[in-house]
């Protein structure tokens, strides 16, 4: 098995969901500001949905498999520069997670293969 792509598109879509929630929660549980929060939710709300989205290969509310590595790459680049925007104005405990989970994105969407294999 290649290194560079280990882990499937369904283990991706749970582990965007795990990144929505912790966008979700986080802020409010360590006591962000107000600018946190709302960035967390909102971000965290298309996570979550990115997530959901990647759970099958066709039907409604799905996303196209080719389609994903793009919002992930996306996804990667908004946290980090929302993290580095926090860092700007001097919030560095909001930055810190935003940018950590953009790197935690990119990495995962680095190991995952972006193939669609239906359940059989």
């Amino acid at each position: 098995m290649s290194i560079s792509r280990l882990i499937s598109s369904d283990t991706r879509a749970g582990m965007l969901v795990t990144i929505g929630t912790t966008l979700l929660l986080a802020p409010v549980a360590i006591g962000l500001s107000a600018a946190a929060v709302a960035a967390g939710v909102g971000i965290g709300v298309l996570t979550v949905g990115l997530g959901l989205a990647g759970t099958a290969y066709s039907g409604r509310g799905t996303i196209p498999v080719a389609a994903h590595a793009a919002y992930d790459q996306g996804l990667a680049a908004g946290l980090i520069l929302s993290g580095g925007i926090f860092l700007v104005v001097s919030q560095p405990v909001a930055a810190l997670l935003f940018a950590g989970l953009g790197f935690v994105q990119m990495v995962i969407g680095g190991i995952t293969r972006y193939t669609a294999t239906p359940a059989s």
